[in-house]
């Protein structure tokens, strides 16, 4: 067996279905391999890197094991770079597999490389280089297994020369055991909390799964803390569940989620921390104790914590139920917290109660969308002023039903996103702005051609929005760079043998959600919308910002 084979043997035995990547030369060889198990590993040919490093960032999201991306060296390594780091900033495990220049020409800055290693090492968990051919199926199992236990991308080079070498098949396993709490810290954890008046739950990426859902479930019952999310956390608490308060946050934060994080005399991070974006710049941060379960070492050094515990999220939850036996979190404090949920509801409202001449009201769309969604319904999307509308319009009912780049601000994750969760059967809804959309849009082809039931709703506004209302607010209505034009989207969908249709009315709305909703198609719905029309958001920890 050739190194090869015996890294696709690997993925095989570790129950892989899926690799997403672009041919090239210096890893034709590994294609070539993934030919004779067609069967068992189906590869997903895509149109760009960063397209094949979002999808795998998206399987990792949606199944907690690590997708697989497979890209060729040097400028394809380079392509893939912002999918990676959309995973590595948002904890989404994941194995990037690359070429790399053949042994005797590496180091000599020769054609097709650069120093991939230097590239990834500041935006994975950890980077390899395959130089000896027995040595790939003991690299590849650490890959994984770093993968998984350290919730975060692993990048893995082979030297060019080195697949087709004779290699050896190895009994390797994915070693992922994650690390637990001390019973100390449980106990401590709990002592705040018995101690608390103004409890708040913050519920990230590291309780979004089906038992964290539950256990999570179970401890607001128990205790009637009320929860805010992470905007990878969305989801670990059923958003019409009467303790979910919703996203917190820069990009989609709610009043209430945003107050009742500041006003909380004692803020549990569970599954994640406090960054730049839960707290807007480190402007709106909380008056009382917080405590961090995260999986991330340098938390303890970002901020002052009471107590930072490096442990499963999950297990830390389970355990912490049986030690809160009789708390309850004060009715003063959730009357404190309906207050400010009236307020936004209200803004909510009336932003659906808006009319545009000529153009659709996008919240009144997203309104409906959410009414029309079937229960498996994932909805993703990447950056820009539109992820507001399905932020606080689209219901997140179940865990990771919503899946977006956060803490990375880039644009380009919706799409592919969606396209991954439609080929795990989902019903698979992207959120796109114009400008994200054509960023990304080669792909339509590739959800053709792989017959990929995706749905893209393009917010188009014909403009960079939020940059275009910076520049009208900030700078005095001195516009330049954030207009453009876009072509037809719903008629590009047809060119590429896509459906599509074009909204630009409030009465097109519930015939064009019905048409996307109902087609076994890709499908492209050009929401047309004006680019002076506001998202619902809370003004002001942003201004702060």
């Amino acid at each position: 067996m050739d190194a090869a084979h015996a890294v696709a043997e690997c993925l095989k035995n570790f129950g892989v279905g899926r690799v997403y990547g672009i041919i090239g030369t210096s890893i034709v060889d590994f294609v070539d391999a993934l030919y004779d198990y067609r069967e068992e590993i189906r590869y997903i040919s895509c149109r760009h890197e960063q397209v094949a490093a979002s999808m795998a960032d998206a399987e990792g999201r949606l199944t907690g094991f690590p997708g697989v991306s497979l890209v060729h060296a040097a400028p394809g390594t380079l392509n893939a770079a912002i999918g990676v780091a959309n995973a590595y900033k948002d904890g989404s495990p994941m194995v990037v597999i690359s070429g790399g220049a053949k042994r005797k020409l590496y180091g000599k800055n020769t054609m097709l490389e650069v120093d991939q290693q230097s590239v990834m090492r500041p935006i994975t968990m950890a980077t390899f280089r395959v130089e000896d051919a027995a040595k790939a199926q003991s690299i590849i199992a650490k890959a994984f297994s770093i993968a998984v236990r350290e919730c975060g991308p692993v990048y893995v080079e082979f030297a060019e020369d080195v697949w087709l070498e004779e290699s050896s098949s190895e009994d390797v396993r994915i070693e992922a055991e994650k690390p637990r709490a001390g019973d100390a810290e449980i106990e401590s954890v709990a002592e705040m909390l018995r101690e608390a008046k103004k409890p708040l739950i913050l519920a990230g990426f590291g309780v979004n799964s089906e038992e964290g859902s539950e256990l999570l479930t179970q401890l607001v019952e128990k205790t009637s803390i009320p929860v805010a999310t992470t905007g990878n956390g969305r989801g670990a608490l059923d958003d019409n569940h009467r303790l979910c308060l919703g996203r917190a946050g820069f990009g989609g934060g709610s009043i209430h989620a945003d107050e009742a994080l500041r006003n909380s005399d004692f803020l549990l991070c569970l599954g994640c921390q406090l960054t730049d974006v839960t707290t807007y710049g480190y402007n709106w941060m909380p008056s009382g104790k917080v405590v961090a379960v995260t999986l991330d070492r340098e938390a303890g050094k970002k901020l002052n914590y009471a107590l930072v515990s490096y442990s499963d999220a999950v297990d830390f939850l389970r355990r912490l139920i049986e030690k809160v036996e009789g708390y309850r979190a004060p009715e003063s404090w959730l009357h404190e917290i309906e207050v400010w949920r009236k307020s936004w509801e209200q803004m909510v409202e009336n932003a659906v109660n808006m009319e545009y001449k000529g153009f659709a009201n996008p919240a009144k769309f997203f309104k409906k969308l959410n009414e029309a969604l079937p229960e498996n319904a994932v909805v993703s999307a990447g950056q820009g002023m539109h992820v507001l509308y399905p932020q606080a319009y689209v219901k997140a009912r179940r865990p990771r039903s919503y899946l977006a780049a956060t803490n990375h601000g880039a644009m380009g994750f919706g799409f592919p996103a969606a396209m991954t969760a439609a080929l795990l059967g989902y019903t698979a809804i992207a959120v796109v702005g114009d400008g994200e959309f054509m960023m990304t849009v080669q792909d339509l082809e590739t959800a053709v051609r792989e017959s990929i039931p995706v749905k893209v709703v393009v917010v188009n506004d014909n403009s960079y929005r939020v940059l275009y209302f910076r520049q009208k607010v900030q700078k005095m209505g001195r516009v330049y760079g954030t207009l453009h034009t876009n072509p037809d989207f719903a008629e590009l969908a047809g060119v590429f043998g896509a459906d599509g249709v074009t909204v630009s009315s409030d009465s097109q709305i519930e015939d064009a959600i019905g048409e996307m909703l109902n087609s076994e198609r890709p499908f492209v719905l050009d929401l047309r919308i004006s680019p002076d029309c506001f998202a619902p958001f809370n003004p002001q920890p942003s201004v702060r910002m």
